[in-house]
């Protein structure tokens, strides 16, 4: 009996030893019992320069330890501009096993193409990380279309205008074979020092308006294949050395400022 008891207590130690005589603690192996899941998505994926989309991250504890001051950080694109009232950087106080967190931030695509986004996340102690990345697509609008051209105060066709005359750059706005309705746009007009604004016109409720150097429209839509015209008349004030000066004009989406599209007319002055 003395030997077969001694027989067990070597087995039951040998177990012990081995680590197969039962679970260990859950505090015994921190490395394996704290871990995280971080996933993000971007809605919506494809958008139009200057239209708003959200980047969402969910941090998810799926260790058997809760996850405490979780550190999560959303790094943005150069694309892409951030509200000032959202958060990049957040703490997450405490996650259960299973319990999951997600944070938006809002961004505005500024250029054309791919907004690559990440995001990371690290509990307190530094051994549960994880990390994500997703894209969103900025698209322009291929569909708009702008020609300017400039005439004489009459509409008549006219290329050389003289020191003290009045003449008009005519815009013609084209949502052409579109297939949504454009964003809330604004029209900016820009001219030389050698011209002086002097009034605008537009088609439908659109209204221009302006002085010295500048005159800008309301803010208006595009419905598919829809037109809208414009007249920006304009004074010769001064002539320059070269007899060559150009207008400018950018359609830029309202509030958000971001251009969508530009032309320019170059035009000649003489005394």
């Amino acid at each position: 009996m003395g030997a077969l008891k001694q027989i067990a207590v070597g087995l039951v130690f040998a177990a012990w030893a081995l680590g197969i005589a039962g679970p260990a603690g859950a505090e015994d192996d921190p490395c394996l019992c704290r871990d995280m899941i971080v996933s993000c998505t971007a809605t919506p994926r494809t958008v139009i320069v200057g239209d708003p989309f959200d980047f969402c991250a969910t941090v998810k504890s799926v260790g058997a330890v809760p996850l405490e001051n979780i550190r999560l950080t959303i790094t943005g694109c150069p694309n892409a501009v951030v509200a000032p009232d959202q958060k990049l950087v957040i703490t997450i106080p405490r996650l259960a096993q299973g319990e999951s967190h997600t944070h938006c931030v809002r961004m505005q695509c500024k250029d054309v193409g791919e907004c690559r986004l990440t995001a990371h996340a690290t509990d307190a102690t530094g051994i549960a990380a994880s990390g994500c990345i997703c894209s969103a697509f900025c698209k322009g609008l291929p569909a708009l279309q702008l020609e300017m051209i400039d005439t004489a105060i009459d509409r008549s066709p006219a290329g050389i205008f003289r020191l003290g005359e009045t003449f008009m750059y005519r815009l013609q706005i084209d949502n052409d074979v579109g297939s949504a309705l454009t964003p809330d746009m604004i029209v900016r007009f820009s001219l030389p020092p050698e011209l002086e604004f002097v009034r605008g016109r537009a088609e439908g409720d659109v209204t221009v308006s302006g002085s010295g150097l500048a005159a800008t429209s309301s803010r208006f839509v595009l419905r598919p294949n829809q037109r809208l015209r414009m007249e920006f008349e304009c004074k010769v004030v001064k002539v320059p050395p070269r007899a060559l000066v150009a207008a400018r004009v950018k359609i830029v989406a309202d509030p958000s400022g971001f251009e969508l599209a530009a032309e320019s007319e170059s035009t000649t002055l003489r005394r």
